[in-house]
């Protein structure tokens, strides 16, 4: 039996996401207010969640959620299939009990689940060698371009350059192209 549980979006119920919003708030500090009450997502709302449950509540959780990102070069832009995944988390009182590791076999599951090309990512230092651990590979430094959660400022673009990983599912990584990311709206 797997640790993870594999959830469609519109299968959640009020329960299920102010569960998820509790274990985001812990895990995410820096963000008040981004997960108040039922409120289980940031930026764009995940199309699948998987969660590792214990009997406090959700242990372990990330989103994914499928969508065409540009690959931009000056000679050409190719719309490439993804599966985003994003706010992957784990509660602060089960870091460090290997429930990470579980988590990233369910996140490899949800992908292959949907069969997209690759799973894309980017993260903060801290955490990119437990990433490379579980199989993600990093591109070079590559300038992605995405909308925040901005309310205040929706027009507002985030330029950011480094830190961005692929998972290779249905194509090597080889096969990824080389160029600028333009997400053409936020991040999961």
């Amino acid at each position: 039996m797997t640790p993870w549980t594999i959830y469609r979006e519109g299968a959640l119920d009020p329960a299920g996401h102010a569960q998820i919003a509790a274990t985001l708030r812990a895990a995410f500090p820096t963000y008040p207010g981004a997960f108040e009450g039922r409120r289980s997502w940031a930026g764009a709302r995940p199309e699948l969640r998987v969660t590792i449950n214990d009997d406090t509540g959700v242990a372990a959780h990330a989103g994914v959620l499928r969508r065409f990102i540009q690959v931009v070069r000056p000679d050409r832009t190719v719309e490439q299939l993804v599966a985003v995944v994003g706010l992957v988390a784990v509660r602060p009182d089960r870091q460090g009990s290997g429930i990470g590791r579980q988590l990233g076999a369910g996140i490899a599951a949800a992908l292959d689940e949907l069969a997209v090309p690759f799973g894309l990512l980017g993260c903060n230092e801290p955490v990119r060698g437990y990433y490379r651990s579980i199989g993600w590979q990093q591109l070079p430094p590559t300038r992605s371009f995405y909308c925040p959660l901005d309310v205040e400022d929706p027009a507002r673009v985030v330029d950011s350059s480094d830190g961005w990983f692929v998972l290779p599912v249905t194509e090597p990584f080889d096969r990824w192209p080389d160029g600028d990311l333009h997400w053409n709206g936020a991040q999961v």
